[in-house]
């Protein structure tokens, strides 16, 4: 109930009145928060890592609402992510077992997040002179960077590219939108951000892959 009121008057401040509290009462809004929440207790149960996504969480949302609505990522929500993060990273489990090295990827994934999605901003600026990636978006991926370290922002990266580019050709298909219109990136990232939580390290995943692949082809060949 709590987060939910903050989540209302901050929608409400930053989408205006009316839009605020439309999709603050609207039952999808709620739905997604609730079965989220579900998840994140799922895994963490009642716990301080619990707390701390759930924060994590609510700020996905609120962002992903507001760039959706206006096409602007508010610099309070990053922020605070990077500040909170950093601050509790000591707690934060999801980045590894050592209290120091947990700082230290909290640190990392602040400076890999929003750098490679400034890399990406600035070679789209050169190549198509034109905005290809908000500073809005670089500075959400610091935030999540100071969550979930610096493999799994890149991961989250890459998930939310390859989302948005699903559903833009499925846009373009449909006709509902130009090769030259423009979709908020914010919700595409918050997404994928929101899936790496429940994700192993992508190392982890390689070697499973790698794993999977050499007993597959084993079998195959009948080595």
């Amino acid at each position: 109930m709590v987060f939910g009121s903050l989540i209302g008057i901050i929608l409400a401040y930053y989408v205006g009145y009316k839009i605020g509290k439309t999709i603050y009462k609207t039952s999808l809004i709620k739905l997604i928060t609730a079965f989220s929440l579900a998840l994140l207790f799922y895994k963490y149960s009642f716990s301080v890592s619990f707390f701390l996504f759930a924060f994590f969480v609510y700020s996905l949302i609120s962002i992903s609402v507001v760039d959706y609505f206006h096409r602007i990522i508010p610099t309070v929500f990053p922020v605070l992510m990077v500040i909170f993060g950093v601050i509790f990273s000591f707690l934060n489990v999801s980045l590894g077992e050592n209290i120091f090295f947990r700082f230290l990827h909290s640190l990392f994934g602040i400076i890999v997040g929003a750098g490679s999605l400034f890399l990406v901003s600035f070679l789209g600026d050169l190549i198509y002179k034109k905005e290809v990636i908000g500073l809005g978006d670089v500075k959400l991926m610091a935030g999540v960077g100071a969550f979930i370290g610096c493999q799994k922002v890149l991961f989250a990266i890459f998930i939310a590219a390859v989302l948005a580019s699903i559903v833009g050709f499925g846009l373009i298909i449909a006709k509902k939108i130009t090769r030259k219109d423009y979709i908020a990136f914010g919700p595409f990232l918050s997404v994928g951000s929101f899936l790496t939580v429940f994700l192993p390290q992508p190392s982890i995943l390689l070697d499973d892959f790698f794993l999977f692949e050499t007993q597959f082809l084993t079998k195959l060949l009948g080595v």
